[in-house]
C-alpha cells in the first residue's frame, strides 16, 4: 500500500496562500524601493550640483558675475527696461530677501565719475523727460551683445547725485560698488556720468547672490540621502527578508 505523508492539504493550501501574499509584498516593497532609489539618485545629484554652483561658479562673497562689460553711447545715460519684481511670496520661504543685485563699474573717461543708480520707474520717468538716453533693450554674456534703443531729447539733465529718489546709488572716481537687496516694484538702473553730461564710457561687472541656491541644493541633497536609505531597506527586505515559504516536500513511502 502507498502512503503519502508531509503536510496536510488544508496546510498545503495555507502555506500556498500566504506564499502568494508575501509575493505580492515583495513586488509592492520592490516596485516602490526601485522608484525611491531613482529618486534619490536625482535628488543627490541635482543637490550637488547646486552645491557646486554655488560654490565653483560664486566670487568671494557669494555672487554670480558676469565678466567685464563695455558700455560706451553718445547720450546722456544708459538705462534698463523697467523690471516689474514681485517678491511678496518670500515669507513663505521665511525669507526676507530672494537676491541681491551688485553692479561694480568706473568711468572709462578719467576726467568723470561715475554714477550708478536704482530707481522705481515712475521717479525716474519725469527726471529723463525731453533727455536723450539709451535702453538697453536686450543683453547676452555669451556671445556678448547688448543692443539698445535710443530716446532723443533736447535738454540737460541735473547732476543725478543731487538727486532725491533713488532707492539705492553709488558715485565717485574709480571703481564704484551698489549693492540691492530686490523689492516689489517696477524699477531700473541707470549708468551716467555723475555730473549728468552726455558721452557715457563705462566699464562694469554685474553679478546676483540668490541665498535659496544653496538651501536647495543642501536640502536636495539630505533628502537624497534619507531616500537613499529608504530604498536600499525597502529592496533589501522584499529580496532578503521576505521570501515566500515554501510547503515542505511529499514522500512516498511503500509499505506492505
Amino acid at each position: 500500500m502507498l502512503r503519502l505523508r508531509g503536510t496536510p492539504a488544508s496546510g498545503s493550501a495555507q502555506a500556498s496562500s500566504g506564499g502568494v501574499a508575501l509575493s505580492a509584498g515583495r513586488i509592492i516593497l520592490l516596485v516602490f524601493g526601485a522608484i525611491l532609489l531613482l529618486g534619490a539618485v536625482a535628488s543627490l545629484f541635482s543637490g550637488g550640483a547646486l552645491l557646486w554652483v554655488n560654490s565653483a561658479l560664486t566670487d568671494s562673497e557669494g555672487f554670480f558675475t558676469t565678466s567685464t562689460i563695455e558700455l560706451d553711447k553718445d547720450s546722456h545715460a544708459i538705462v534698463t527696461t523697467p523690471s516689474n519684481i514681485d517678491v511678496r511670496a518670500a515669507w513663505l520661504l521665511e525669507r526676507s530677501t530672494l537676491a541681491t543685485f551688485k553692479i561694480k563699474g568706473s568711468n572709462d573717461n578719467s576726467s568723470k565719475q561715475i554714477f550708478i543708480g536704482i530707481a522705481e520707474a515712475s521717479d525716474l520717468n519725469p527726471y529723463l523727460s525731453d533727455v536723450e538716453y539709451d535702453e538697453i533693450t536686450d543683453f547676452s554674456i555669451y556671445p556678448y551683445e547688448v543692443t539698445y534703443t535710443n530716446h532723443p531729447g533736447d535738454s540737460e539733465p541735473a547732476a543725478p547725485t543731487l538727486q532725491t529718489f533713488w532707492t539705492a546709488s553709488a558715485y565717485g572716481d574709480g571703481n564704484q560698488t551698489l549693492e540691492w537687496e530686490i523689492k516689489t516694484g517696477s524699477y531700473a538702473m541707470v549708468l551716467m556720468n555723475a555730473d549728468g553730461s552726455a558721452d557715457v564710457d563705462l566699464s562694469v561687472v554685474v553679478g546676483a547672490k540668490v541665498p535659496l541656491i544653496f538651501g536647495l541644493g543642501l536640502g536636495l541633497l539630505i533628502g537624497g540621502v534619507f531616500a537613499l536609505i529608504i530604498g536600499i531597506v525597502m529592496v533589501f527586505f522584499a529580496f532578503i527578508v521576505l521570501r515566500p515559504q515554501t510547503s515542505p516536500p511529499t514522500h512516498v513511502i511503500n509499505e506492505a
